[in-house]
């Protein structure tokens, strides 16, 4: 497995030249999700969150809003060119103080702004983490580490993940960039159903209060089993163009991916592609 540096590095450099337009990509359906995470768990007015992971801030914004004056929320990302695209933003009307810090988030102890929150509130009400805990290197450690951060008693962590459904986004960023021996930051073979990540939280001490399924953040379509090529060139030409930045990458992914398509159709012959997530809210009892 990598380092936790390598890591790091790989997603700087996943993401840095995504910064710009990464609010707009893919229909803009990050937005979406975050201003969903708000609503699957509210808040209280006045209260902390910290939101890791932050990105350009779709998530910690609407906190923000949420927490209204008197709360504060705190956001961490290890990408410089996220976090510029964060601080362009303006603060919405009668938010809580927002904090931008760059910062791993698998190791908060150094970070003063959260360590400040933590001895003055006794802990973050909510911790959020976004899109993001597929890019950690060991995402069970890192809950087990974020955890104490929460309020106990009424502290909630809230976190999404993909599901194990081989949609395109899988068959790009894992099962054809392993045989083409590219390294790839989305690690999320661990996730087998939705009670992976529940597994995680009772592993940190959290109690599992709700986990659920949600709606695809992207147009959901069938692919029939015939119409590998026809697949592969759309994605390749939207969503996937790393594909085409390299000839012999592109020949030897035309290659391979055959093979990788049949591998990932279901038991109709199909492959059903979309974009749902695992959702999983947990309470700090103690």
């Amino acid at each position: 497995m990598p380092s936790s540096e390598a890591f790091i590095t790989e997603t700087i450099r996943e993401y840095t030249p995504r910064a710009r337009n990464y609010d707009i990509s893919a229909g803009g359906w990050h937005a979406t999700l975050g201003r969903d995470y708000v609503d699957w768990l509210p808040p209280p007015r006045g209260g902390a969150v910290l939101d890791l992971a932050c990105g350009t801030g779709l998530v910690s914004l609407p906190y923000a809003q949420a927490v209204g004056p008197g709360g504060v929320v705190v956001g961490v990302d290890v990408t410089e060119a996220m976090l510029d695209e964060a601080r362009r933003k303006p603060l919405p009307r009668d938010s809580g103080a927002l904090h931008w810090i760059k910062g791993d988030i698998a190791d908060l102890s150094s970070l003063n702004v959260v360590q400040n929150v933590l001895s003055q509130r006794g802990g973050f009400d909510v911790i959020s983490c976004c899109s993001a805990l597929v890019l950690l290197r060991d995402p069970a450690a890192c809950i087990r580490h974020w955890a104490p951060y929460l309020v106990p008693g009424t502290g909630k962590m809230i976190i999404d993940v993909p599901t194990e459904d081989e949609t395109m986004q899988y068959l790009f960023t894992v099962s054809l960039r392993k045989p083409l021996g590219l390294s790839y930051v989305f690690d999320r073979e661990w996730i087998k159903d939705i009670h992976s990540l529940e597994a995680m939280y009772e592993g940190a001490g959290l109690e599992v209060e709700r986990s659920f399924r949600t709606k695809s953040y992207i147009p959901e379509k069938v692919w029939r089993a015939d119409e590998a090529m026809a697949a592969f060139e759309e994605a390749t030409t939207s969503t996937y163009k790393w594909v085409r930045s390299d000839d012999n990458i592109l020949a030897r992914a035309r290659e391979l991916w055959p093979g990788v398509w049949k591998k990932s159709l279901n038991d109709n012959s199909e492959l059903r592609d979309g974009h749902s997530l695992y959702v999983t809210i947990g309470l700090r009892t103690r």
